[in-house]
């Protein structure tokens, strides 16, 4: 299985949602959600307006042809308790299924922009962190924390008998897309997952930000050295 929710980066959703795209699978499950619905009200010229609470966000998928269950949903809560009572459920269907190992592709913070990503791995046991490294996986060997629901179902994976895999992909920019963290993870995922999906589309649009972020700074370096030139003659 992997799973994949909005995170950092925005790399776990987009791995699983360009899994679902390319291998069109089909929708088999849901987790009905009355009480994990957004916690929020909307209002519309002061009258409040019902929300639709019985539509799940979190759904599951199956490609019979690659025999992986795929899991997206819309949101993360960031409440503790909401957060992981979802990752119980997709562990407790994950074994229902009788799923082996539980992957999840998500970003990790780096300060500086890096031209190639590395995609570090962490495991619920040693014998799969023996395997990552035998897949030239850099084990991510310090303390470590991975909040939220994508890091969450790999503890719970674990505690419930399941192997779980969390590969992890340096980003620069945590409050957006990172188009560039998210190729690394999902080429590395594929590898891993022995799925051979095309991932030319997203590579182009890989090169493209990273053509577009160079531009920028050096337009900032430009505008530097101007301002530094005049404050000369100030």
């Amino acid at each position: 299985m992997l799973v994949g929710l909005p995170g950092m980066g925005m790399v776990a959703k987009n791995t699983v949602t360009t899994f679902i795209e390319l291998l069109k699978p089909e929708l088999f499950a849901d987790i009905y959600v009355p009480h994990l619905s957004p916690s929020l009200a909307l209002f519309e010229k002061g009258l409040v307006v019902p929300m639709e609470r019985d539509v799940s966000l979190f759904k599951f998928y199956y490609s019979k042809e690659k025999n992986i269950i795929l899991f997206s949903g819309d949101m993360q809560f960031g409440f503790i308790a909401m957060d992981n009572e979802l990752a119980e459920k997709i562990v407790e269907t994950a074994k229902m299924c009788g799923v082996d190992t539980i992957y999840t592709v998500i970003a990790t913070h780096v300060e500086r922009f890096t031209e190639e990503p590395k995609v570090f791995g962490v495991a619920t046991s040693q014998e799969l962190l023996d395997y990552l490294k035998s897949e030239s996986v850099e084990i991510a060997d310090s303390s470590m924390q991975i909040s939220g629901v994508n890091g969450l179902v790999i503890e719970y994976a674990q505690r419930m008998g399941i192997n779980g895999i969390a590969l992890m992909s340096e980003t620069a920019f945590p409050e957006t897309l990172d188009i560039k963290a998210c190729f690394a993870g999902l080429k590395k995922a594929s590898e891993l997952l022995d799925i051979d999906i095309d991932l030319s589309g997203i590579e182009k649009e890989a090169k493209k930000f990273e053509e577009g972020f160079k531009k920028y700074l050096k337009e900032m370096q430009d505008k530097k050295s101007k301002d530094e030139d005049l404050s000369y003659f100030g």
